[in-house]
């Protein structure tokens, strides 16, 4: 009988075949093989063909890119569709910076501040190092030199050399540290060692209007995170000489760490541009401009899996809604969640324009800067009769208040314990959901079993949910607010389903007022009695609210003072439905901690 058993991949599986193929031939028809020597020659050949087998299927997986779990190959397998995966990005911030010269004798024209040095933050009691990475001139005037804008990077420039050595043929030039960030990499390349001019490369994405003579390079991942450089052939890109020098600065970073910082103490290098050795005393103030913001860790390999195949489908151009959140993760990496749409799609409708809204990771929104960059940066990809128009995330805040019944025969938890237990279920179960994010969805239903199933003496819950948007007024400003919930409002004849968090106009400076609507369409405005806490209406009809659509309008508002420190406002209503869905620019966010958790004996 030949042996065609193939289909088994567990050890006693093949251990079986084998002996049935043996038992098969007449020399060993009787045979006992369990009790014989011959039982041990069959054991190393079943785990021969277990260990080939699995080997095999292993090698099989990682050669396709949908497969592959090593981050050598899916990147390997990424670069043959043309993707690059992104590298470790460092936080930028921008600050205005002076220096005040208080030497004597000649003064200096111009004051250089020093290409790798620059300014240290102390964020999350830790000492980090932001740098500008190529030197920033200005001029001293009236012994001040002024620095406006300067961008600084978290991170340390380093700095790598190499001699051209045509009679090598496989010379290599590697970044070998990990965390480099590849849009920083600066590559110089003098005809000889020792020369003072040089001719700065710049970085080519793809072989699109080269040719012998462009002073491009090419940057590639290459194993362990780490990267190479190379130089063009003399067809596409110039061609390096023998004994030219090549000089590389890069950044190493430490990611999304110091996302956020806002305080920058000078710690840099000043010198006089014409004599640099010429040393003198200064004083110095920064101001900030823009926090630290942008850093993000280098690409997943779930990430790359998922945006390869996108990348590849846009073909470097932005011509679809769906290739701008492809090209929009390349051109900015700290990004929490992305969406895109047409104009025509919005409210009202606006032609000719592509809607982006971008939540930030660690944040809420970008700034004006980062988004001005970006919209920059999409000009090369994006085709004339579209315009890029990049909107805030609305944040649509969702709070639980939830009672919690449990047996206490049934547990030795006391409530405060049963209460965190409940709420790191609901933490997990949000961190795995597709809730919070644009397009999420919140299931009553599925928040409630998550909570019923915290611990095992749980017999039910009641959770009911409030939506919050948050505002921030223009202060001092008479102005129109409008806050889209998009979600139905629950339409009550006899009391209110909106309120607000106190706040203080112009008209009456010296009480706090509140927002409650009407239940007949009108937002009224009053103040708290400080005797009796009864409401005192004092103005109606301040704005308008349409139940249906989950609008708020607010008119003619002069507002000195928010709720909070940063003058903050808060709005919370009543939904129709405790199923919330997001469109558009809305985000959902799960606010745990003005959420409420109840735990009930019984």
């Amino acid at each position: 009988m030949p042996y065609t058993q193939v289909a088994n991949l567990d050890f006693a599986d093949i251990k079986a075949a084998l002996k049935d193929y043996m038992r098969a031939q007449s020399d060993f028809t009787d045979y006992d093989f369990e009790g014989s020597a011959i039982t041990t020659f069959l054991d190393v050949l079943a785990y021969n063909t277990y260990y080939t087998a699995f080997n095999t299927n292993m090698v099989v997986n990682e050669m396709f890119l949908d497969s592959a779990t090593l981050r050598d190959n899916v990147v390997s397998l990424a670069k043959q569709i043309g993707y690059r995966p992104r590298s470790a990005t460092a936080p930028k911030a921008t600050v205005d910076f002076t220096v005040d010269y208080q030497g004597s004798g000649v003064t200096p024209d111009t004051l250089v501040l020093k290409q790798g040095t620059g300014f240290v933050t102390n964020y999350d009691d830790t000492l980090y190092q932001y740098v500008v990475i190529e030197d920033q001139e200005t001029p001293l005037v009236n012994n001040t030199a002024t620095y406006e804008g300067i961008d600084i990077y978290q991170g340390t420039l380093l700095t790598q050399s190499y001699i051209i050595n045509t009679a090598l043929k496989n010379q290599r030039f590697v970044i070998n540290n990990t965390g480099t960030d590849v849009s920083t990499i600066r590559v110089k390349v003098y005809k000889q060692q020792g020369d003072t001019s040089f001719l700065t490369f710049s970085s080519a994405e793809n072989i699109l209007n080269l040719d012998g003579t462009s002073e491009v390079y090419f940057v590639e991942e290459i194993e362990d995170e780490n990267y190479e450089i190379f130089f063009g052939d003399g067809v596409f890109g110039k061609k390096l000489d023998n004994g030219s020098f090549v000089e590389i600065t890069y950044l190493t970073t430490s990611a999304d760490t110091t996302n956020g910082a806002k305080t920058f103490n000078f710690s840099g290098l000043i010198h006089d541009k014409i004599n640099p050795s010429n040393s003198f005393p200064y004083a110095t103030s920064v101001t900030l401009v823009n926090a630290s913001t942008g850093g993000a860790n280098p690409e997943s390999v779930s990430s790359i899996k998922k945006q390869a195949s996108k990348s590849f489908a846009t073909q470097d151009r932005a011509v679809t809604a769906d290739d701008y959140v492809s090209i929009i993760k390349k051109v900015y990496a700290s990004i929490s969640d992305i969406i895109t749409f047409g104009g025509e799609e919005d409210n009202p409708p606006e032609f000719g324009k592509v809607k982006i809204a971008i939540k930030p990771d660690n944040a809420s929104t970008i700034s004006s800067y980062t988004k001005n960059e970006i919209v920059k940066a999409l000009r090369n990809y994006s085709v004339a009769s579209v315009t890029p128009v990049i909107v805030d995330p609305s944040i649509l805040y969702i709070e639980l208040n939830s009672t919690i019944s449990y047996k206490t025969s049934k547990t030795t938890l006391s409530k405060a314990e049963i209460q965190s237990k409940v709420i790191k279920a609901v933490e997990d179960y949000i961190a795995s959901a597709e809730t919070e994010k644009f397009n999420g969805k919140f299931r009553h239903s599925r928040f409630a079993s998550v909570i019923d199933g915290a611990d095992g003496s749980i017999n039910s819950n009641l959770t009911n949910i409030t939506l919050r948007k948050d505002f921030y007024p223009s202060l001092n400003s008479t102005y129109y607010y409008e806050l889209c919930f998009v979600n139905e409002f629950k339409d009550s004849c006899d009391a209110s389903v909106m309120k607000s968090t106190g706040f203080v106009i112009s008209e009456y400076p010296s009480f706090t007022v509140y927002l409650e609507d009407d239940t007949f369409g009108k937002i009224d405005l009053y103040r708290l009695n400080s005797l009796t806490g009864e409401k005192v209406y004092l103005k109606k009809g301040v704005g308008d609210i349409n139940y249906t659509h989950g609008e708020i309008k607010l008119y003619d508002l002069t507002i000195i003072k928010g709720s909070f420190n940063d003058n903050k406002i808060e709005i919370r209503v009543e939904p129709a439905s405790r199923d919330v869905d997001a469109v558009r620019e809305l985000y959902l966010d799960v606010d745990i901690s003005k959420s409420n958790f109840s735990a009930v004996p019984e």
